[in-house]
């Protein structure tokens, strides 16, 4: 479920005008029904130093968050708000309902309140740091209130940048409460009105 939390909370994706708040983000990813681009993920083992290097593609959106890591090993991990499906090498499927699951609960909550331009409800469980850059750039410190949540996390930050009137998000770094260290860093956005039917595939359960 650590690896699960931490894909979930890189859907804090936005791509519209920048005011320098955590409302504006929330807002501005609210008016973004879709999301896809590449990633590439850096995990730190804390014990050895040892790094451990993933990267794929990605889909936000209303139907929820897709994961497809190609190199080194392919792999698929579809998150919506009551289920999870991970695809193995194989094409095999297991799908886990949440309903049952209160760390899933949990992540599911927070996803619709990012979503949903909800930021009270996302400030309820987080302490949030807003931190704007002369530069252009900004980060965004997110402390777990939730014991739930913070079993598994200690900080979540996100490092963006606003450009021409758009706001994107670079990386994200997450610690986990073993110490290990995970770093996400996104490129190649894209913003479609409307996913294909393919795309739109990965998020039924069958």
């Amino acid at each position: 479920m650590k690896k699960i939390l931490s894909f979930v909370f890189v859907s804090l994706f936005v791509s519209s005008l920048f005011a320098g708040d955590l409302q504006s983000i929330c807002a501005a990813l609210a008016k973004t029904p879709n999301t896809i681009g590449n990633f590439t993920q850096i995990k730190t083992i804390s014990s050895n130093g040892r790094q451990l290097k993933s990267s794929g593609d990605f889909i936000i959106s209303t139907e929820g968050i897709m994961w497809n890591t190609v190199k080194p090993f392919p792999s698929k991990l579809v998150v919506t708000e009551k289920s999870m499906i991970q695809v193995a090498a194989n094409g095999k499927k297991n799908v886990m309902n949440g309903s049952d699951n209160q760390i899933f609960k949990n992540i599911s909550q927070t996803l619709r309140s990012v979503f949903a331009g909800n930021s009270d409800d996302l400030e309820k469980n987080f302490s949030v740091t807003f931190t704007e850059k002369t530069d252009g750039l900004w980060t965004v410190l997110l402390q777990p209130k939730d014991s739930t949540i913070a079993s598994v996390m200690q900080t979540l930050e996100l490092s963006g940048t606003e450009k021409n009137n758009q706001v994107t998000l670079l990386s994200l770094e997450l610690q986990e409460t073993s110490n290990n260290k995970i770093r996400y860093e996104f490129s190649n956005h894209k913003y479609p009105k409307e996913l294909t039917a393919d795309e739109k595939e990965n998020f039924f359960v069958n």
